[in-house]
This record gives C-alpha cells, structure tokens and sequence, in this order.
C-alpha cells in the first residue's frame, strides 16, 4: 500500500515537477541541500476489526517530512501535498483508502541550513 501511495504522489505533476522522484522512504541518499525532496515514515500501524464482512480496517499513521533550501520552498512544497493528500478517498493498487492531513510543522537547522516541514497523515484503507 505504501509503495502505491508513493505513486499517487508523484503522479502529480505539481509535485513531481518540484522533487522529481526523490520521495524515499525513512532516509535520503545521496541528496544536496539545494535539492527539495521528501522522506516518507509510517509512524505507527494498527488494524481494527471492522464488525462487517468487509474484514479489517487498517489505519497508519504516516510522516512526510520535506526538506529544501528556503522557508517558501517548504511551504510552496507543503501546499502541493495538502492539495493531492487531503481528505481523499483513493484507491491504492488493490486497497480503497481514505487520507487524512493531520498537521504540519516546520523547523529550521542551522548545522544543515535547510530548512523543513513534517506533514502527518492519518490514513484508513482496507
């Protein structure tokens, strides 16, 4: 599911036109703070019996942090994501999900100079 919602990302031309294909999962290899890009963590997992015939929900709790050079950039980026991410219903290679945005926070490192948001999405499929 999560490599499916990975695709969804980047299918959006807004998106992919900023980061390319550098949305990894957990770490970022070989990148340079003058190139925006995203790291995706699923932050907690659960499933839940729905009581129906349907079977199990699953819900996931999932961070995207996003990283580039300047405060605008993070916010320019953060918007494309809310835009593709919030509240939808989609269907993810076999599973039907429901996303959620949940927050967004951002932060700056000086050892680093660059700068970053972590958006939260809670997200049900089954």
């Amino acid at each position: 599911m999560i490599s499916d919602l990975r695709s969804y990302i980047l299918s959006d031309s807004s998106i992919s036109a900023v980061i390319g294909t550098r949305l990894f999962p957990e770490i970022a290899h070989n990148i340079t703070a003058s190139d925006p890009y995203a790291i995706y963590t699923i932050i907690s997992s659960s499933t839940v019996d729905s009581h129906s015939d349907s079977g199990l929900l699953h819900e996931d709790l999932l961070e995207i942090s996003v990283h580039a050079s300047t405060a605008s950039q993070i916010y320019d980026m953060a918007e494309l994501f809310r835009t593709r991410l919030n509240n939808k219903r989609i269907s993810l290679g076999s599973y039907d999900a429901h996303i959620k945005w949940s927050s967004f926070n951002t932060n700056y490192s000086d050892n680093d100079e660059i700068f970053s948001g972590s958006i939260t999405l809670d997200i049900t499929w089954s």
